[in-house]
């Protein structure tokens, strides 16, 4: 069989979601999310249909204006406990039961590398295997460092007798790789659970399992609302910026007020963050973070403070403004800017305090010595 053009992709887009509601028809980077699924698929050399399974009737509109197929998704197929396997098996059967590699792709992943799809199905055909699925690197968060901590706060390593592997350095760690829901193609033998592989979960991707390897942050998998403020960024800085960012540029020129709501504020403003990790990297002072992080929402158009006074009022009377915000946004969006290790519970509750001192509703927490700045910002709504 000839690979090129013979897969069928299987597009999932259940309607409902709990951490973020219709995130699959929410707009990223001015496209529906599905859309940029959408789209990956009719560019790959191997994807010969698309075809979308939703409930969600919004999303099947929108596949059908791309030129895809459609399944309607029945409802015992659309809660949150149903699993993407058996909806892929709806699908599959619902289009006649082709024979061809089936590739099984999320709606709500707008962001995977170009030519992974394609990347996939190969290793499918010419290993003769069951199913390829993509995995990421996991970086820091490395099985070898994952503990219990009890209820006395006493730790204790996750398995085994000696904490953390007695490995401190994460160039010593072992690789480790998790799947990053970019890709999984599967022989229609498998899909269908016919090829004897034990009972459970994953007995749809067969006995022999291979996998392709991406780089951290190559995927985007949008479950929450950090995700898809990234996801915006990142696809916004792939194709060069927008017309919006150029207005946004122009009414800083002239003094003007941002037009937008919180959600497209904290959106450009993280497109600036993104902008400077991506220059600068982890490993400096918070101080030059801040610094640049000052300068590029300036070259944005966006009005911004450093270092402001927060004032500490008691009893009726201010105490003091010993107090300061890193960085405030059109006068709407506190920013606090960390270099460290690892967040924790005290700098949350710094950045809330300083957004109940200054009588503002959302803040951002940045902590600039991430990897992938992705892992180190946290978005706070009083």
């Amino acid at each position: 069989m000839s690979e090129r053009g013979q897969a069928i992709a299987i597009v999932l887009a259940r309607g409902g979601s709990k951490g973020l509601p219709g995130k699959n028809i929410l707009p990223v980077a001015d496209k529906p999310c599905t859309v940029w699924t959408l789209e990956a698929a009719q560019r790959s050399a191997s994807i010969g249909r698309v075809v979308v399974s939703s409930d969600d009737e919004a999303v099947l509109e929108v596949a059908t204006e791309h030129g895809c197929e459609v399944v309607h998704r029945p409802d015992e197929l659309a809660h949150d406990t149903a699993t993407i396997d058996d909806a892929a098996r709806h699908a599959y059967e619902a289009i006649g039961s082709p024979d061809g590699p089936i590739v099984i792709l999320y709606a709500n992943v707008p962001v995977r590398p170009e030519g992974l799809v394609d990347e996939a199905v190969k290793l499918l055909i010419e290993s003769g295997c069951d199913s390829v699925q993509s995995y990421a690197r996991v970086g820091k968060h490395h099985p070898w460092w994952t503990v219990r901590v009890g209820d006395d706060g006493q730790v204790r390593p996750w398995e085994g007798d000696v904490l953390y592997h007695n490995c401190f350095r994460r160039q010593d760690l072992p690789a480790a790789m998790v799947p990053d829901g970019g890709v999984m193609a599967v022989t229609p033998e498998a899909l269908m659970c016919r090829v004897g592989a034990p009972e459970g979960p994953h007995c749809f991707l067969g006995n022999d399992r291979r996998g392709v390897i991406t780089d951290e942050g190559d995927v985007i998998d949008i479950d929450s609302r950090i995700d898809l403020v990234v996801a915006d960024a990142v696809l916004r800085e792939r194709r060069g910026g927008t017309t919006e960012h150029t207005e946004h540029t122009e009414a800083g020129k002239e003094g003007k007020k941002w037009g937008g709501d919180d959600d497209q504020l904290t959106h450009a403003i993280i497109g600036c963050a993104i902008q400077v990790h991506r220059e600068l990297g982890p490993g400096l002072l918070e101080s030059v973070y801040e610094l640049c992080l000052m300068d590029e929402l300036q070259r944005a158009g966006l009005r911004v403070l450093n270092q402001v006074p927060c004032a500490v009022s008691y009893r009726g009377r201010t105490i003091g403004t010993g107090l300061r915000m890193d960085l405030v946004v059109e006068d709407r969006v506190v920013l606090e800017i960390k270099a460290v290790e690892g967040l924790k519970r005290v700098h949350f509750a710094q950045l809330m305090s300083y957004l109940k001192l200054a009588q503002l509703r959302t803040g951002l927490l940045m902590n600039f010595n991430e990897h992938t700045l992705k892992s180190g910002i946290k978005r706070i709504v009083l």
